[in-house]
């Protein structure tokens, strides 16, 4: 069965290629690989604020992109990438912000003509509606209801749950509508934690799954034949290091207290600082000023994605210091799974889904314990538990995942 594949998704392109990586951009880089696969049209993520569609204007829409542009207008443009054997056409546009309506209809305007001009034309192309975003729901179809994308499926693969992040407070009557309609019309559900089961469970959904994060091992296997970079080389050691985008999941009170406890060590945190983070006269900024004050903390900012492994293997010691709230509880971290392709030590707050590598990750109850867990993988960690970490990290490769929501899809259609 060869699939068509209308991918709404929670970043854009050109974030993506500044090194945003999430589970969107692991599913759709997997896709492009599957031999099911003819075409994916991806959907930036639509604005619904005027700061953010004015961002996607100047990032998306203004500026040249890679390939051929085969429709633009003054608020939309869509390219035919020139980057994979698969056809790939990035649809960005800021219309979300005036008419979610004028964005279906543009988007079924350019799909009739990419599949009248087709060579890869096919009648028995199935066309599968695939979004991450619950703040835009108005792709389903109905007979009776004939203003959105004609699917043969609609599947929601849900990474977060928005209402419980911070940064959509002001949008959750909004998500908490848009999550009914999600589990009462889409034909399959992907989750990433267990808890997200019963969480549209019981708004009525019939056909979820839950199918956790993978990793791509082979590439972040490859850190250990590589040397760490020179801004680590810097660095007093023993390093502790965090990858990832400094926002409101971070514990920054946790930060300040391993940070007094052990001056001797240094902790560097690699990625970019989540901009509420950066606002004057708000809390989160007060917090992060405070302990940029410490000598043994470093902020080294946002890297190359390409880079990563190559931080990662310059750690002596990787943690999560993830807050415990419910935001945490309906995620699933990626970040233990690349620290354990790359065979580091990690230490952890009890998030969702690290029990499951309780054996060969250590799991801190509270600051105290955190602090003392530090020590203990920094004394005990050997070779052979290096290769135990690697080894299950390998059997969580994205691969087999894509693959099981392959066979889903083909089962449902």
């Amino acid at each position: 069965m060869k699939l068509e594949i209308v991918m709404f998704n929670m970043s854009t392109h050109s974030e993506r290629k500044q090194g945003i990586v999430n589970r969107n951009y692991h599913v759709v880089k997997n896709l492009l690989n599957n031999e099911s696969v003819v075409r994916i049209f991806a959907v930036d993520f639509l604005p619904f604020t005027f700061k953010r569609a004015l961002r996607i204007f100047f990032e998306n829409i203004f500026y040249k992109q890679e390939g051929k542009v085969i429709y633009r207008d003054i608020t939309t443009k869509c390219v035919k990438s020139n980057e994979f054997s698969t056809e790939l056409y990035i649809f960005s546009t800021i219309d979300s912000i005036f008419s979610k309506q004028k964005v279906i209809q543009k988007i079924n305007k350019i799909l009739d003509k990419i599949n009248e001009s087709s060579k890869n034309a096919n009648k028995e192309l199935k066309r599968i509606t695939w979004s991450y975003s619950p703040m835009f729901v108005d792709y389903f179809y109905k007979p009776t209801q004939p203003s959105g994308i004609k699917s043969d499926l609609f599947i929601f693969d849900a990474v977060d749950i928005w209402t419980h992040h911070p940064s959509f407070s002001l949008f959750k009557k909004t998500l908490k509508d848009n999550y009914s309609i999600i589990s009462q019309a889409s034909d399959l559900i992907f989750t990433v934690s267990e808890n997200q089961l019963s969480f549209f469970k019981k708004l009525g959904a019939k056909n979820v799954h839950w199918i956790a994060n993978g990793v791509d091992f082979n590439f972040f296997a490859k850190a250990e034949q590589t040397k760490p970079l020179k801004d680590l080389d810097k660095i007093t050691r023993p390093i502790i290091g965090y990858v990832g985008t400094i926002q409101n999941r971070i514990d920054l009170d946790l930060m300040e207290y391993l940070a007094k406890k052990n001056p001797d060590k240094s902790f560097v945190l690699v990625g970019p600082i989540w901009p509420v983070f950066l606002r004057k006269f708000r809390r989160p900024a007060i917090e992060i000023k405070k302990i940029k004050k410490y000598k043994n903390i470093y902020f080294l900012g946002r890297k190359s994605y390409k880079l990563t492994p190559r931080y990662i293997n310059g750690f002596n010691l990787a943690i999560i210091p993830h807050k415990l709230d419910e935001f945490i509880k309906y995620t699933y971290s990626l970040k233990a799974l690349e620290y354990l392709a790359c065979g580091k030590p990690v230490v952890t707050t009890p998030a969702s889904g690290v029990e499951k590598f309780s054996h060969l990750i250590y799991i801190a109850k509270d600051y105290v314990d955190f602090n003392k867990k530090i020590d203990l993988a920094l004394k005990s960690d050997k070779i052979e538990t290096s290769q135990q970490r690697k080894k299950i990290a390998e059997t969580k490769d994205w691969q087999p995942k894509i693959k099981k929501m392959i066979e889903l899809i083909n089962q449902k259609i």
